[in-house]
């Protein structure tokens, strides 16, 4: 069973979804539980699922009466929970997230073992609290870096006992630059009324304030006065969690004289199609774990400047892949972003060529969904021998 509380839908749910469907070709059945539906829940989840509310007890809006609430339905959660881990006799619980607390409480109860993947950004008072908790729950715990899991483990011997490293991962037949054509690229211009001929650098990601627009916008300004032809695409849903970003990012807009460069699309659920246009694709982010839209780029060989937060370093071989810059550098992004529209066609290739295949042999979809298989055999074995050992202590008494 996975378990994905946030209900804005994003990397981690098509992730999750892809994974899935590679496990069911083994036999594998994933059984998905998420929080509440909203209007930021996306596509319809291809598989089995259940959806609860309040299922995290800390939210940025209104923290008491979501603290209240989740106290309220935490019986009714719990129960719920225990109900489908043993009507549909789960083998294993995969909780993403530190404050997705129930589902991994309950699968503890119920002595089914519990991946947990700890890829949040927590405040310090949270961590105290939350983290020898999660150390007591989890059988493992993954962590999408290794620089990520030194950092988050450095302070608790049990987390470090029981961490271990999963990237995220990209299916590179989905995501393969040999399926759009120059007439593929045309149409997505035509169809957001970007003039032919000029530069296209995107970002993508939900409109969030740890995902850097603001940064984003600073750079385009800059690479606007080198580069006059310029466009600037922003392809991502406004959030509710995240009020007032949105009129923030309009009015830097209007602020830098960029109304009629910049392109914001809302939603999008063809993002190949998307990175197929682009020239340069940024991830401007200011903290990140491991940011699935770098690998896609990658996987188009589409030319990348990203900031250096997270596994960013794992994934992006700078100068070789792609370009890391500093958080919070506008200047730094607007820099690299010229470097690569400044680069002849041999260059981008051979840069561009050696990301897709970094991708394909250390990041795609199947072997990450492999190394996902084999931690579910692993602690569902373990699972079995501490059942035949209950058996037999029983017996023996």
């Amino acid at each position: 069973m996975k378990c994905i509380a946030d209900p804005r839908f994003g990397g981690p749910h098509r992730l999750s979804f892809a994974i899935a469907e590679r496990l069911q070709a083994e036999g594998i059945e994933t059984i998905f539980l998420f929080g509440p539906e909203t209007d930021e829940s996306g596509p319809a989840c291809p598989f089995e699922h259940v959806h609860l509310r309040h299922l995290l007890f800390l939210r940025r809006r209104r923290p008491i009466l979501n603290l209240l609430a989740f106290l309220l339905w935490l019986p009714w959660n719990l129960l719920r929970i225990r109900r489908t881990i043993r009507s549909r006799q789960i083998d294993v619980v995969d909780v993403d997230g530190v404050l997705n607390v129930p589902p991994a409480l309950t699968a503890w109860l119920c002595r089914v073992p519990v991946l947990w993947c700890y890829n949040d950004h927590l405040p310090g008072t949270v961590k105290l609290m939350l983290l020898p908790l999660v150390a007591r729950l989890a059988t493992r715990i993954v962590i999408q870096g290794e620089c990520l899991r030194q950092a988050r483990t450095a302070s608790h011997p049990l987390l470090q006992q029981k961490a271990t490293v999963l990237h995220t991962g990209v299916d590179t037949t989905v995501f393969d630059p040999d399926r759009y054509d120059a007439e593929a690229r045309r149409r997505v211009r035509e169809q957001w009324h970007i003039p032919p001929g000029g530069p296209l650098i995107g970002i993508i990601g939900n409109l969030n304030p740890f995902k850097g627009h603001e940064d984003f916008l600073k750079a385009a300004a800059r690479i606007k006065e080198r580069t006059p032809d310029a466009r600037f695409i922003v392809v991502g849903r406004r959030l509710t969690t995240a009020p007032g970003y949105w009129e923030r990012l309009q009015q830097l807009t209007a602020a830098l004289g960029l109304e009629r460069d910049v392109i914001c699309t809302g939603f999008c659920d063809d993002i190949p199609s998307m990175l197929a246009a682009l020239d340069v694709f940024v991830l401007a982010s200011i903290r990140e774990s491991c940011p699935n839209a770098v690998l896609e780029a990658m996987a188009m060989k589409v030319p990348v400047v990203a900031t250096d937060v997270g596994a960013v370093s794992e994934l992006v071989a700078d100068g070789l892949t792609g370009t890391v810059v500093p958080p919070h550098d506008p200047e730094a992004i607007a820099r690299a972003v010229l470097d690569h529209l400044a680069k002849t066609p041999e260059q981008v290739e051979a840069m561009t060529g050696a990301a897709r295949r970094r991708v394909q042999t250390e990041f795609s979809l199947d072997r990450i969904a492999r190394r996902q298989q084999e931690l579910y055999a692993t602690l569902d074995r373990r699972r079995a021998h501490r059942q035949n050992d209950h058996r037999r202590d029983a017996e023996n008494d």
